[in-house]
């Protein structure tokens, strides 16, 4: 089958570094695949990585800035219609807010194609109020041409039907993760004075590492000398860091941008938090998770599918430095309860995401034609 992928770009993280990870996992191997994007993405090694699994020939960039113009934006429709015309693809999978936005349009002009709405969030993000206003109306308007939809957990899947317009369409989970048993994980329980805090992710409102910050500061109060490792970057750094300054905590709060494989090198932190009010998969818990590191997180997007209060993870009902300060001086004191914890999220994902269970997918998913 010949599959023609298209996404915005590729920035670092989520679910463009997702693309990455199903070629890397052979999600598409027997299938004639080539990627379209507006743009080479923040960095533009994401963009080199992904080119190198598929062949330069078949990575198909329309500007090779970080961002696209609206004059790049627009002139990507009718590259999206020519190739779809002069290439013939079976299927279109569209990744992406504006992906979907021109995908949609041009398979309008192609009734032959199957289209296919790739999902990771179960809230459509905005930059502002237009954009909002622009988005979210067209997309449902245009949604009567999506034949298909792919969404990274069960949570997602559910919770995006309000953007699409009542049709029959065939769904599918697509989680953008895979696990490996070669990877490095955490093997000393033992606590480190001061406590090693970790979380990552992109530094937008809706991750709320404010929260994680003054997390922090109450630890601080309460005699409890703790750090906390940042891995990721965003529009919030400045503003975070201000707020570890404004506390008395700025020594204590480190910030490393984004680092494609984080876990690596926060194997040795004692307890990992992620308090986010939405998810998608939430690629960052489950490779903590898969690190070996003892989770606490909020109960939203595809935690809920995966994690388990009290097994493989303690759960916060409400993303709170209060919940996350309590559960964090439970996990402190029962060394027990934190082995147990991290232990398990690694074998949960080991035996849930492994390569070969993301093989089986994709035959489920791809296998059958269309």
């Amino acid at each position: 089958m010949r599959i023609l992928y298209f996404i915005y770009g590729f920035d670092p993280g989520g679910a463009e570094h997702g693309l990455l990870t199903l070629l890397q996992a052979g999600f598409f191997n027997g299938h004639q695949l080539k990627i379209l994007a507006c743009c080479r993405g923040r960095g533009g090694a994401l963009a080199d990585e992904i080119a190198a699994q598929i062949g330069q020939h078949n990575l198909i960039l329309t500007s090779q800035r970080e961002e696209a113009s609206f004059r790049t934006y627009v002139g990507t429709f009718f590259v999206t219609l020519r190739l779809i015309r002069e290439w013939r693809p079976d299927m279109v999978a569209l990744s992406l807010k504006q992906a979907n936005l021109l995908g949609r349009l041009a398979a309008m002009f192609a009734p032959w194609v199957h289209c296919v709405s790739f999902e990771h969030t179960s809230r459509y993000r905005y930059r502002s109020r237009r954009a909002a206003a622009v988005y979210g109306p067209v997309l449902k308007a245009l949604s009567w041409r999506v034949d298909e939809i792919w969404a990274d957990c069960e949570s997602t899947l559910q919770e995006t039907q309000a953007y699409f317009l009542p049709r029959k369409r065939r769904s599918h989970i697509v989680p953008l993760f895979c696990s490996h048993e070669a990877s490095s994980h955490k093997r000393d329980y033992a606590l480190h004075t001061p406590l090693r805090l970790a979380t990552a992710g992109r530094l937008i409102p809706l991750k709320n590492f404010d929260r994680l910050i003054e997390a922090i500061r109450m630890l601080q109060d309460r005699s409890v000398s703790a750090s906390l490792d940042l891995y990721g970057d965003g529009p919030e750094r400045q503003a975070l860091s201000r707020l570890a300054d404004e506390f008395g905590i700025g020594d204590r709060v480190h910030f490393h941008g984004y680092v494609a494989r984080w876990y690596e090198l926060a194997g040795d932190r004692d307890i990992f938090i992620s308090l986010s009010d939405t998810e998608g998969f939430c690629i960052a818990v489950a490779e903590a998770m898969l690190a070996g590191l003892p989770v606490i997180a909020t109960d939203v997007g595809g935690i809920r599918d995966y994690g388990i209060d009290g097994e493989n993870m303690l759960k916060l009902a409400v993303p709170s430095a209060e919940m996350a300060l309590t559960q964090a001086l439970v996990l402190m004191g029962d060394e027990t309860l934190r082995k147990k914890i991290g232990i398990q999220a690694r074998q949960d994902m080991l035996q849930a995401y492994s390569p070969g269970a993301l093989r089986v997918r994709a035959s489920a998913v791809l296998g059958g034609g269309i």
